[in-house]
């Protein structure tokens, strides 16, 4: 009788165990960040967490005041869109 010789195939999974490896672990390639890279951060921050990269004490935001005209103390319409309603200032 005839017998084989089956040879395992090289794995490259970081979790296989390195004596099944065609490489030690000394010998694999570990990828390394740049030093100059700075780390990431959000663009613009939130508004609700925006007070805690510029803390200003003592400053409250402004009150907004919604009154009706003068002339008509019964019934106005607010004619302003939801972005110009929110809108900070």
């Amino acid at each position: 009788m005839a017998t084989m010789t089956i040879s395992r195939p090289i794995i490259s999974s970081p979790l296989a165990d390195p004596s099944h490896t065609g490489r030690s672990a000394t010998q694999r390639m570990i990828p390394r960040r740049n030093g100059s890279f700075p780390s990431s951060r959000a663009l613009r921050p939130f508004p609700t967490i925006s007070h805690a990269l510029n803390p200003i004490q003592g400053k409250k935001p402004p009150v907004k005041l919604i009154e009706p005209p003068q002339n008509q103390k019964c019934m106005f319409v607010l004619d302003l869109t939801q972005a110009e309603f929110s809108r900070q200032e």
